[in-house]
C-alpha cells in the first residue's frame, strides 16, 4: 500500500531570497491599465548580474533567482504568512511516496506546457537528472543526490553505472518514478530548489548553447524573459502558455542589478523600488519615517562561518581553531558590524533547522550550541591557543604567530569584517593576523585550491534538514572536502560515517543524535567556526500584497499583486 498524498495545483512560487533582494525599476506604479485598475508591474533587483538560464551549470544565487522566475520544478517549497513555509504542488499535480520511503512518484500537471506551447513531460524531467548525472555535464547541483537516487553517484563519478541507469524513470510522459537509496524526509523540499528542468528537444538542439540568451531558452515557470541586458537589468512577462497564468494578477518584473546597496535603498524611498533589504539603521529609520511599507525582520537560513584550512601547521591543531572560534563575542560582533541586525549563532544549525516534524535544537536540547559551551568551559582563549602550540612542541610565545585571513569581497562590509576580526584576534590571542582582501570570486578560487588559512565563508541550505549542511564538509565528495579544508584524519572519517549511518535512521530523535554526534567533529572541534545568520530587515511597499518574508522557502510570484 502507497500513502497517497494529493494537493490541490494552482499556484507556484518563484525563489527569490527575501533576505538579499532590493527592488528597483522605472515603471510607474500609478499608471493605470486601460479598463482602470493598477498596473500589475513589479520592480525587484539583485545585487550581482545572472551569469546564464542553463539550470543545469548555472546556479550562482543570482541564476537561481531567475531559473525560479522562469522554470516551474516538480514542487515548489513556497513562503507562507508567519515565517512559514510550505510544498505546493507546480509541475506535478500530484505525488505518492511508498511506505518505505523509497519510491517517489509524480504525477505531472496535465496544463503545464513550455513557452513554445510543448507539453511538459515526465520525460523532459527524466532527461534533466540524467544530464544532472553526467560526467560530461559538469552540473553543479549533482552534488547534491549524490548517495540519495539509486545509482546517481556510481553514474556521476564514473562508477560502474552509466546516467541511464539511475533511479529515474518516466513510465509515461504523465508519470515520474524515482526510487531512492535511503529514506529522505526532505527530498521534496530538495526538488524543490535544485532541479530546475531543461527542455529536452531544445536542449538538444541548441546544444551548448542553451540558456545562454533569452531565445536560447525555453520557459515553463510563470515568467518568461522579454529582454535581458546581462549588466543591468531583465525584464520578465508573464508566460500566456504556464498552466497557472489565468490565476496570475502580475505582469511584468523588472528585475535589475544594483550593486550598491544605498543606491537601492534610495531608489526604494524615491518610489522607485517595490522591495529592499537593508541592515543600515539610518536608513531604516527614513524608511520607516515615510509609513508607506512594512518591515519584516526575520533571520536568513544561511550561516556566516569561518573555515580554518588544517593544512596550515598552527590550525591542524584542535585546541588552536577552538581558540580561534571562541575568542570573539559573537553577539558584540552583530552590533558592531551589522547594527544588531543579524542574530549570533553558537551552533552551524539555524534553530529554524529540522529534522522531520520538530527542531532539531529542541530535539537535542540546546546541546548543540557548541561555541557556548567552549566560551563558558575555557575562560582563557589565550590560554587554549598556548595549549596548542605546546602540543605542536612549539615556542608558546603567540606573538611569533602570524596567520592569514582571506576576506570574502573588498566591499565596506567585507573590510570592517576583516579589520575588526583582526583586532580582536591580536588582542585576545596575541598573534598577528595579515588581512588579504580579495574579490569574493577570487576567495573561492583560493579555497578550491587549498590556498588559505581562515576565510569567510557561507551557505543557503537547498532543503531544511541537518544534512543540508553536514554533506558540505564531507570529506571525499563534500563542497567543502578535504582537498579544501585539510580535514583528512580519523575524526573526518569518524563524521562520514555518522552521515551514512542517518541516512536510514527513520527516528527523529535518533537521527537528531547521531547528528549531534556530528556537530561535535565539526563545530566541537573547531573545523568552522560560525558567527551569525543575517538578519537584515526587508521593507515591502504596502501596495504590494501577498508578499511574506520568511527565513525558508521562496516567495509565490503567482500571488504577487499590487493594490492601490
Amino acid at each position: 500500500m502507497k500513502l497517497r498524498k494529493k494537493m490541490l495545483a494552482g499556484l507556484m512560487a518563484v525563489a527569490l531570497a527575501a533576505g538579499s533582494l532590493a527592488g528597483c525599476g522605472g515603471e510607474e506604479k500609478e499608471k493605470k491599465t486601460s479598463g482602470g485598475s493598477t498596473e500589475q508591474v513589479l520592480n525587484i533587483s539583485t545585487n550581482s548580474v545572472v551569469i546564464g538560464l542553463n539550470p543545469l551549470v548555472n546556479t550562482t544565487a543570482p541564476d537561481n533567482k531567475a531559473h525560479n522566475m522562469i522554470y516551474d520544478p516538480l514542487v515548489r517549497d513556497r513562503s507562507a504568512e508567519g515565517n512559514t513555509d510550505e510544498i505546493v504542488p507546480a509541475a506535478a499535480e500530484s505525488w505518492d511516496v511508498s511506505e518505505d520511503g523509497l519510491t517517489y512518484t509524480f504525477h505531472m500537471n496535465p496544463d503545464a506546457k513550455w513557452s513554445d506551447g510543448s507539453k511538459v513531460t515526465a520525460n523532459d524531467f527524466e532527461f534533466t537528472f540524467k544530464k544532472m548525472a553526467d560526467p560530461s555535464v559538469a552540473a553543479t547541483n549533482a552534488w547534491l543526490f549524490d548517495g540519495v537516487i539509486t545509482n546517481f553517484s556510481e553514474a556521476l563519478y564514473n562508477n560502474g553505472k552509466t546516467p541511464d541507469e539511475i533511479g529515474v524513470k518516466a513510465l509515461d510522459e504523465n508519470t515520474l518514478q524515482i526510487t531512492l537509496v535511503h529514506p529522505a524526509s526532505y527530498f521534496l523540499g530538495l526538488v524543490a530548489g535544485s532541479v530546475y528542468p531543461v527542455n529536452q528537444a531544445k536542449y538538444e538542439e541548441y546544444g551548448a548553447d542553451y540558456g545562454t540568451s533569452a531565445d536560447k531558452t525555453v520557459y515553463n515557470g510563470p515568467l518568461k524573459i522579454k529582454s535581458w541586458s546581462q549588466n543591468t537589468e531583465m525584464i520578465l512577462e508573464k508566460n500566456e502558455q504556464y498552466w497557472g497564468a489565468d490565476d496570475m494578477k502580475l505582469d511584468t518584473v523588472n528585475f535589475k542589478v544594483i550593486q550598491d546597496p544605498s543606491t537601492a535603498v534610495q531608489a526604494f524611498i524615491n518610489g522607485e523600488l517595490d522591495v529592499v533589504s537593508t541592515s543600515d539603521t539610518n536608513w531604516g529609520k527614513t524608511i520607516a519615517a515615510s509609513g508607506d511599507s512594512t518591515e519584516s525582520n526575520v533571520p536568513s537560513n544561511a550561516p556566516e562561518f569561518f573555515m580554518f584550512n588544517l593544512k596550515n601547521e598552527y590550525l591542524s591543531n584542535t585546541k588552536i581553531r577552538q581558540a580561534l572560534s571562541i575568542a570573539f563575542d559573537r553577539q558584540e560582533m552583530v552590533d558592531t558590524l551589522r547594527d544588531g541586525k543579524s542574530e549570533p549563532i553558537y551552533s552551524l544549525m539555524p534553530d529554524t533547522m529540522k529534522v522531520g516534524e520538530n527542531t532539531y535544537t529542541e530535539l537535542v536540547d540546546g546541546k548543540n550550541h557548541f561555541v557556548s559551551a567552549m566560551q563558558e568551559e575555557y575562560t582563557d582563549p589565550k590560554a587554549l591557543f598556548q595549549e596548542g602550540l605546546k602540543e605542536l612542541g612549539k615556542d608558546t610565545d603567540t606573538s611569533k604567530v602570524t596567520i592569514r585571513y582571506a576576506s570574502r569581497g573588498t566591499d565596506e562590509l567585507s573590510k570592517k569584517i576583516g579589520e575588526w576580526m583582526k583586532q580582536v584576534w591580536e588582542e585576545k590571542l596575541g598573534i598577528t593576523v595579515q588581512i588579504d582582501m580579495m574579490e569574493w570570486n577570487i576567495m573561492w578560487d583560493k579555497i578550491d585550491a587549498g590556498d588559505y588559512d581562515i576565510a569567510q565563508a557561507g551557505w543557503g541550505p537547498y532543503y531544511n534538514e541537518p544534512s543540508a549542511f553536514f554533506q558540505l564538509f564531507e570529506p571525499d565528495n563534500g563542497y567543502f572536502n578535504a582537498d579544501k579544508t585539510g580535514w583528512n584524519n580519523e575524526d573526518s572519517k569518524r563524521f562520514k560515517e555518522l552521515l551514512e549511518q542517518a541516512k536510514y535512521v527513520v527516528d527523529e530523535q535518533e537521527k537528531a543524535n547521531i547528528y549531534l554526534e556530528a556537530e561535535t567533529l565539526l563545530v566541537g572541534n573547531a573545523i568552522i567556526a560560525p558567527t551569525y545568520l543575517e538578519a537584515s530587515p526587508t521593507y515591502v511597499k504596502n501596495y504590494v500584497k501577498n508578499y511574506p518574508v520568511t527565513t525558508n522557502g521562496t516567495t509565490d510570484f503567482s500571488q504577487v499583486y499590487i493594490e492601490k
